[in-house]
């Protein structure tokens, strides 16, 4: 279909931007062209659509919210996220790489629930309130559990402590889990089984990338505190896994 391939092109267009800004700016480059990358296909999905719904409105309403948080982190508090240990610890090759992985996960996979959102004529219903609750629990954790760490890292007193309260007590990456429910919510919205590649996608980023590089930063920097953490707190979805 036409719409996929000017989904590729601007994917590919926008993986050569973000392999490029990389190393002058850093990884955090890489993920704002990806997470933006994920509005402008969004929105082309939408000028696409046979007709405009109210679940048109409400998915991109819902994308602009999470992307206004990503934003926000990403060119006001980056220093204070893993983008500087990631940047510090990547090779060469790796700094090229990881632009081109990102944005084309987000434009082939994380995008893939808008594209059939947009085409469903049903009206919004019990399956769409899921959505919205799914939506809102997702992002008081991810966007909760990120405000939480950065006002905790900017108090002095804090320095070279764990931080292992609030949401960080209820699992060890509550920021990750809640951007899953996001994408989770997203694919509910669509009521397509394709749709659910996005949060499958993100859950298997998390769980074989991001967590593990965190884990084994957070292991060489807190030792025995992070060991009795990790052994008490659940890594991902609270009190469960």
């Amino acid at each position: 279909m036409a719409v996929f391939l000017e989904v590729a092109l601007l994917t590919e267009a926008a993986a050569l931007l973000a392999a490029f800004d990389t190393p002058r700016f850093g990884t955090r480059a890489a993920f704002a062209v990806g997470f933006n990358l994920l509005f402008l296909i969004a929105l082309l999905y939408a000028l696409t659509a046979p007709a405009s719904t109210p679940r048109t409105a409400l998915g991109l309403l819902m994308l602009a919210i999470y992307l206004l948080h990503m934003d926000t982190l990403l060119l006001f508090f980056s220093q204070r996220t893993a983008t500087p240990k990631l940047d510090a610890r990547l090779s060469p090759a790796e700094r090229w790489l990881l632009p081109f992985l990102m944005v084309n996960l987000v434009g082939f996979g994380y995008g893939l629930p808008f594209y059939f959102a947009f085409r469903n004529p049903a009206p919004l219903g019990l399956a769409d309130a899921a959505a919205i609750l799914v939506y809102l629990v997702g992002t008081f954790f991810h966007a909760g559990g990120d405000f939480q760490k950065l006002r905790f890292k900017a108090r002095p007193e804090n320095r070279g402590r764990l931080l292992t309260h609030g949401l960080w007590g209820l699992c060890r990456h509550p920021n990750y889990f809640g951007d899953f429910l996001i994408y989770l919510a997203f694919a509910l919205l669509a009521q397509n089984p394709w749709a659910f590649v996005a949060p499958l996608l993100n859950f298997l980023q998390y769980r074989f990338d991001a967590i593990p590089r965190n884990e084994a930063w957070a292991r060489e920097r807190y030792g025995a505190a992070w060991n009795a953490y990790a052994r008490r707190v659940k890594m991902f979805v609270p009190f469960l896994y």
